[in-house]
């Protein structure tokens, strides 16, 4: 077993893994990964039009191994924004 570290990113501010996590394989890793970004993110509606998560994972000598990464942003298109008042904001540009 190795041990993994799963440190947080949420919209830029970032959470880091004290603990570790023992798992038997690189790809257990990636799997936990992915698990742990939806359980976070599930039933979390992004503030506003845009957000960001992900679990940046290393290993004791704090070499990075990979990034799991989800965006949530909301694109709307000219009709969506009349629809909703006329207002034109900066993610439908």
């Amino acid at each position: 077993m190795d041990l993994y570290y799963f440190d947080l990113t949420d919209n830029g501010t970032a959470y880091q893994d004290t603990e570790g996590t023992d798992l038997p394989s690189l790809e257990s890793a990636e799997n936990e990964a992915l698990r742990a970004l939806l359980e976070i993110v599930r039933g979390r509606i992004p503030d506003g039009t845009f957000r960001e998560v992900a679990l940046h994972v290393h290993d004791d000598s704090r070499e990075p191994l990979f990034v799991v990464k989800l965006t949530f942003e909301v694109i709307r298109n000219r009709s969506a924004v009349d629809a909703i008042g006329g207002r034109l904001m900066a993610s439908s540009i």
